[in-house]
């Protein structure tokens, strides 16, 4: 078994991941807004080059044909958009080394808990695929679809590291107490996860809207933008209201029927996440889609699955330790 400070270090080193991985989605959602996606229009260089350049003066005059010829068409330097992109590929690189040390540490678990070794390496795989699927959105100049599987999978991928170090501590979960719970509880939570999951890729394709619409109107008149969106935006924008009447009773049921520090934090967490993505999400409604907004509605929507996924982990691994108290069994 690990010594407390394997654990510890284990903990440290995930903790510091999952928290790389959300920077990473919110500076993606950065690039997104800030239409900085194809600010480097090849990979993994940048223009061509490892550190990119700061100014026009230092590509070629014809770089705009060099680039179309290789099927990056309306390509045009601007240094901001190129160095967002750039520290957003940075931040990935940061990324890879930041699970892999997540991966490393997780090796003292793989005898007394294999699991938890085997999430991590999932996760480092899952990395390495993430990396390519980038370098087919920069090829695909910045298809639609790849986009929201890009998405996707780092929900996937910090999923994966938050079901790694809550399994890591789960004998001392056997503490946390959830018997005045309704049974419907855990399974309502699994019900809020994939709408909100669901939510996610409606808010990518809503995204996708505003991007084709602010291009058409060579990105003038935002106060008509959302005016001309598709039915998919009110699909979204109502389907909220009931997402967050569910998440706000699982999170009364939760404060009120257990007393369980852990579980306390997480969900007064998720109360803030929720308040946050309501702000945000009336903030572009009303005020004509401010940048700002954007990156952190998409950034707190990550948190909340994050956030749901930890609390049902701690209850899953309370209600065994539950079942093997009644029992008489140990923990181990």
């Amino acid at each position: 078994m690990p010594n407390s400070l394997q654990i510890r270090r284990f903990w440290v080193f995930a903790a510091g991941t999952i928290i790389t991985i959300y920077a990473l989605i919110l500076v993606g959602g950065i690039v997104r807004a800030t239409g900085s996606g194809m600010g480097c229009p090849d990979w993994p260089t940048c223009f061509g080059q490892w550190i990119p350049p700061t100014s026009e003066s230092q590509l070629p005059d014809n770089y705009q044909q060099i680039y179309a010829d290789r099927g990056y068409k309306d390509t045009a330097f601007n240094v901001r958009k190129t160095w967002t992109e750039y520290l957003n590929r940075l931040l990935g690189v940061f990324t890879g080394f930041a699970i892999l040390l997540t991966l490393i540490f997780s090796l003292p678990f793989r005898r007394h808990d294999s699991l938890v070794t085997q999430l991590s390496v999932a996760g480092f795989i899952l990395v390495g695929v993430q990396g390519g699927l980038g370098a087919r959105v920069v090829a695909s100049n910045l298809n639609p679809a790849l986009i929201t599987v890009h998405m996707l999978l780092a929900q996937i991928i910090v999923g994966l590291v938050i079901m790694a170090m809550i399994r890591s501590a789960r004998s001392r979960l056997q503490q946390v107490d959830i018997a005045g719970l309704s049974s419907v509880v855990y399974p309502l939570i699994v019900v809020a996860m994939i709408l909100g999951l669901m939510q996610l890729i409606l808010g990518t394709q809503v995204r996708e809207g505003i991007d084709l619409i602010a291009k058409q109107s060579n990105y003038v008149n935002r106060h008509l933008w959302i005016d001309n969106l598709s039915l998919i935006f009110e699909v979204h924008k109502y389907a909220a209201f009931g997402l967050v009447l569910l998440n706000g009773w699982l999170i009364f049921q939760l404060l009120s029927k257990t007393q369980s520090i852990v579980l306390r934090r997480l969900n007064l967490f998720l109360a803030f996440l929720l308040l946050g993505t309501i702000v945000m999400g009336m903030s572009m409604d009303r005020l004509n889609l401010p940048i700002f907004a954007q990156p952190l509605h998409l950034f707190m929507a990550s948190l909340i699955f994050g956030t749901q996924l930890a609390i049902l982990m701690v209850m899953r691994y309370a209600r065994s330790n539950s079942k093997l108290a009644m029992t008489g069994e140990s923990v181990t």
